[in-house]
């Protein structure tokens, strides 16, 4: 180790070094100073087993092929621990036993290099620039372009970084991994998608997501197939959605890069499609290698529950009970007392009675989490072969299985898949690109993620408020269904045993989705190709849903049977045709694309619903009675011409600009086109003479954006009067008709975003430290609303183009290079910023309010966020009557007592009314960031990716049943911190227990009591894994390399929130009311074997 201390302490600091390069060294010495102790160890033993006349001095210097000295370099014995880091000047010193003569010297951006030390004490070692590392190449969109040329905001994901996360889809393997991209993997139901939104969400009516492009073709993953669905027979309560996602059908082994572009000079060559930033994903080809690679990957996972919410035991919920009644029975009949009977009956209102189990307790302390969360599980299995170039041709086939069982019995989700992808020289000027991409899904659901009243009723949710005085099972085993919490009665509520709800639904989603594309790449002269591209996007999709007659809901006597049976086909084509220019003379470089586009989407939707099954035997339509049915045929199509040019002078002074043109037949006759165009320019400081003397510095680039793109996500028909069905009585026949239903707005156009951004890119040592920050501004105007308009047109509301939105913040990305040799460490630091602001809305900004799954409890208003939480804001808890006379009299609270919410007079006009109602929260953080740290050493790997979300707020609506201070249902158990008295005022923030809230502090009305905050830190993945380079030694050499790994998924979670998830979104169709739980499936933790073999 003495090698290392040496270094700092003899190294000599020229004045043209910056201090920086210190920090850089340093940072690269301190883990070999922090595992001192261990290497000295290692370096005694080496040295007793050789006298020190067989031990050798050399010294050198470490240059790159100009000479220039490379600091931070490493030289290090082979095979052995014993190395040395070159100082400022590149120098180095090391003491070597004397039969080992080979150095292995390694650098970031520079390729490592062996040498053979004989008799010489003294060497210079050249190192060879890595020509990969300094010119990387990155997809923009119709073209590849090299990174140093690159003006916008593009990040880049690499295969390692998805591959060994256990995901069904790849969204959620980029979580806490890029600046500026949120994903949010807002429920653990196998199978569901993630919300990812790229700088913000600009959007009131419209669509946020991301347009994802993947091999070339445009998904969406607002599909049209997906929102037309229909909800299955509402009936007193919402049923979520299906969580179709398009992506899911993607095998992310067959991944070989993802780009994300995220400001408008980016993103505008997608035009109306990327105001809400653009994925690209691009799929695995054919190797340049002379040997062909087969590929075999597989692991197994094994999932928990993330976290159990904390709940009343049996003992703590009768006490609770018990004070629920007591305190309004007291404060309500005179003369009473605490210790009158409360048994059923005795008190005369069963709001101040407990419940005989309660009363007589058996000792039943049952945890309903326990019984409906089990172990689940995933495998996957993925082979490919990638062919070398023979007869000019090479492609990549691949095929894979996956499939997730969830942690709820009977979810599960199943994923075929196969890929062909041919690239071949047909002549000298013709190319063709073949690309084959099938899949099938297979979705088996349980109703999760759903209000305990909805029907069929949430399972998580009915389990969370089940008394644990209920046993699940009767004495014969059967599941109670007749003595369960629907049953307790005396001021309790009813809900159905969770157990029940499981073997009663059956709801199966099939899914076969294939993309295919044909390029044909025909070089014109020499610098320009012509390229025709048309590819199709087919989406069959089935659903069957069955609900039995076996599942009683709450208080019902018999059951209830429903059945759905949907389908859905989509067929979406594409044509393209571009020129590509690319010319490189002297000092200059140009790349100019242009060309035109057409697409068109074709949607048929099927619905029939039937019920009054008489028994469970036949499940499908024909065995009940048909009472509704639909049917739906929608299109939309797109015609596009486009336009980019990048200049580079010298590679110093670079220039991109971009236009594009879309005509939709989504818009009103009068603005069916749309232009978006996009100008940025790049300065490579660090070329200019005047840093040449700085060795220090890699990279120096300066870049500006500006440009304007648009939202394609709305409805199909939204400008166009519609019709609906509407039957007539005439003359005692029922006789069919038409109602117009929307009236028409020829004038409706693209929301617009406006998008500024500032870039720096800072690179010193090689790359060895690499920063790269934006701030960006993006003004989201022509945003659609509906607008009231007079009631004599007949019609109530009509959609315009009114609003403004704005998105502002800042992203930084730090990449280093800590550790460069045999033992490596790199870190990979992101932190963004977002703020979300509305500007305007309607002519007056008069406020949006929107009821989500309980009423309304959002408010879309001018200065806040879109959809902010809505309510009374808590100031405390009343400690007296004195304490009540002397505050703002409470017109919404009738009787209020000492323990119960004193709520803040927002307008100060003395008294609390509904105006007093404002913003008590929202789902947008302040704040994201994720680091990730990899070590290597030899053939060893270790990785770890922790996350953080700072700012946002959850609207916990679970707590209008469980937080309510009521007692109907179990509660958290952060209720046993209640208010009991002045002199026992639990933790000041939880008021008393009252069943008579309602008509008395009226507790539990929509408040910030109910927003919760949920701010995390959580060690999202750690892996280790270890591969072995076997060409030579195992199994006759058949197997190039083999690597075996261990990894563990959201291992812990640090947050306040009092739920399973503090991402949680149950509604995620509207941007107008999200951040909502009310019951979600959890989050799972995993911990995954898996294996990667090459030969």
């Amino acid at each position: 180790m003495k090698n290392f201390y040496l270094m700092i302490k003899n190294k000599v600091v020229h004045k043209s070094k910056t201090a920086i390069c210190s920090l850089s060294i340093l940072l690269s010495v301190i883990p070999f100073s922090l595992a001192a102790n261990d290497l000295k160890g290692v370096e005694k033993s080496i040295m007793t087993d050789f006298p020190i006349s067989e031990q050798k001095q050399i010294s050198g210097t470490v240059t790159d092929i100009d000479g220039m000295p490379l600091g931070g370099a490493t030289v290090q014995v082979k095979g052995t621990n014993i190395g040395a880091i070159t100082n400022f000047d590149g120098d180095f010193e090391l003491t070597i036993p004397g039969n080992e003569n080979i150095l292995v010297v390694s650098f970031v951006g520079f390729e490592t290099k062996e040498v053979t030390v004989d008799s010489e004490t003294n060497i210079i070692i050249a190192l060879q620039a890595d020509a990969a590392a300094l010119d990387e190449v990155v997809v923009v969109g119709y073209g590849t372009l090299s990174k140093r040329r690159v003006t916008g905001s593009v990040a880049s994901i690499s295969p390692e970084q998805i591959v060994d996360i256990p995901v069904v889809s790849v969204e959620n393997a980029i979580i806490g991994q890029v600046a500026g991209v949120q994903v949010q993997q807002v429920s653990g139901e196998p199978g569901s998608s993630p919300n990812i939104k790229v700088r913000g969400s600009g959007s009131i009516s419209a669509g946020s997501d991301p347009l994802f492009v993947v091999d070339g073709i445009p998904i969406s993953k607002n599909l049209t197939s997906v929102n037309i669905q229909g909800d299955l027979a509402r009936r007193g309560g919402s049923f979520q959605a299906p969580p179709v996602n398009p992506l899911a059908t993607i095998n992310p082994n067959d991944i070989i890069s993802m780009e994300i572009l995220k400001d408008a000079s980016s993103t505008a060559i997608y035009g109306s499609r990327g105001g809400n930033g653009v994925v690209l994903i691009t799929t695995k080809n054919g190797t340049p290698s002379k040997e062909g690679v087969f590929s075999f990957n597989t692991y197994y996972s094994s999932q928990e529950v993330a976290n159990k919410i904390e709940l009343m035991n049996a003992e703590e919920l009768i006490a609770y009970t018990r004070d629920a009644r007591n305190n309004p029975y007291v404060q309500d009949v005179p003369g009473a007392s605490v210790d009158d009977p409360i048994g059923p009956g005795e008190r005369g209102n069963g709001n101040y009675e407990l419940p005989e189990s309660f009363l007589n307790w058996d000792g039943t302390d049952t945890d309903w989490q326990d019984l409906i969360f089990r172990t689940g599980s995933i495998q996957s299995y993925n082979l490919s072969y990638a062919s070398p170039i023979e007869n000019n041709t090479s492609y990549y086939v691949s095929g894979g299985y996956f499939t997730q069982e969830g942690i709820i019995p009977d979810s599960q989700f199943e994923r075929y898949s196969l890929m062909l992808n041919v690239d071949s020289q047909l002549t000298d000027k013709l190319n063709l690109d073949l690309r084959i991409a099938p899949s099938i899904t297979e979705n088996q659901r349980e109703p999760a993620s759903a209000p305990y009243f909805a029907r069929p009723p949430g399972i998580v949710y009915s389990a969370l408020v089940h008394s644990p005085t209920v046993r699940p099972y009767n004495e014969d085993g059967t599941i109670n269904q007749t003595n369960n919490q629907s049953h307790l009665g005396a001021g309790t509520t009813t809900a159905s045993n969770p157990l029940a709800i499981i073997p009663a639904v059956d709801d199966n989603l099939f899914q076969f989705q294939t993309r295919t594309s044909l390029g044909l790449s025909y070089e014109i002269i020499p610098d320009l190709t012509f390229k025709t591209f048309g590819g199709a996007y087919i989406n069959i999709y089935n659903r069957d849903f069955y609900r039995g007659n076996t599942l009683l809901f709450r208080d019902a006597t018999e059951g209830e049977s429903y059945a759905q049976a949907s389908s859905s086909t989509e067929i979406n084509w594409l044509w393209e045709n571009t020129v590509n220019w690319i010319k490189e003379y002297d000092d200059h470089f140009i790349n100019a694309v242009a060309g035109y586009s057409m697409q068109k989407d074709n949607v048929t939707v099927k619905q029939v619903q039937a019920d009054n099954f008489p028994d469970d035997l036949v499940t499908t339509l024909s065995g009940g009675q048909v009472f509704a049915g639909s049917s739906v045929k929608e299109q939309w199509s797109l015609l596009s011409a486009l336009l980019r040019v990048n200049y580079s002078y010298k590679d110093k002074y670079l220039f991109t600009g971009t236009i594009r043109s879309d005509k939709s037949s989504r818009f009103g006759s009068n603005n069916q086109t749309g232009y978006f165009p996009s100008f940025s320019a790049g300065w490579r400081v660090n070329e200019e003479e005047f840093l040449s003397s700085v060795d220090a510095l890699s990279e120096l680039k300066l870049r500006f954006s500006w440009g304007q793109t648009g939202n394609f996500e709305i409805p199909n028909y939204g400008a166009i009067g519609l019709l609906s069905p509407l039957n007539y009585n005439f003359n005692g026949n029922e006789v069919n008709g038409l109602l117009q239903s929307t009236i028409p707005n020829p004038d409706l156009t693209w929301e617009k975003a406006t998008q500024t951004n500032f870039g720096i890119e800072l690179g010193l040592f090689n790359n060895r430290l690499f920063l790269l920050a934006d701030y960006y501004e993006t003004k989201n105007t022509d945003l659609l609303l509906f607008v009231s308009i007079p009631s004599v047109s007949g019609f109530e509301t009509t959609l315009q183009n009114i609003g403004e939105v704005e998105n502002k913040g800042f992203e930084v990305a730090l990449r280093t290079r800590n550790l460069v040799g045999e033992f490596t460490w790199e870190t990979n630091f992101n932190f963004s910023t977002n703020k979300n602001e509305v500007l305007s809305l309607n002519d007056n900004n008069e406020p949006i309010y929107s009821a989500g799954s309980a009423g309304i409890r959002h408010i879309t208003r001018v200065g806040d966020p879109i959809g902010s939480y809505f309510g009374y804001v808590v100031d405390g808890i009343y400690q007296s009557e004195e304490d009540i006379a002397n505050s703002p009299e409470d017109t919404e609270a009738p009787d209020p007592a000492p323990g119960d919410f004193k709520f803040l007079d927002v307008n100060g006009d003395g008294k609390i009314t509904p105006d007093d109602r404002t913003v008590t929260g929202s789902y947008f953080p302040d704040f994201t960031w994720g680091i990730t740290n990899t070590f290597t050493y030899k053939g060893m790997d270790f990785s770890f990716l922790v996350q953080g979300v700072e700012g946002n707020e959850i609207l916990n609506l679970t707590s209008r049943h469980l937080k309510n201070g009521e007692a109907n249902f179990n509660s958290y158990a952060i209720f046993n911190e209640r208010w009991r008295s002045p002199s026992e005022p639990g933790n000041g923030s939880i008021p008393r227990a009252d069943r008579e809230s309602g008509s008395h502090g009226n507790n539990n009305r929509p408040s910030s009591f109910q927003v919760e905050d949920g701010s995390f830190i959580r060690l999202r993945n750690v892996t280790l894994g270890y591969s072995l380079n076997t060409k030579d030694t195992f199994l006759g050499g058949t197997i190039d390399k083999l690597r075996v790994y261990l990894t563990g998924t959201n291992l812990v979670t640090f947050t306040d929130y009092l739920g399973y998830n503090p991402e949680v979104s149950n509604n995620t169709t509207s941007s107008l009311t999200p951040g909502e739980d009310y019951g979600t499936y959890p989050l799972t933790t995993s911990l995954t074997l898996g294996l990667n073999i090459n030969f």
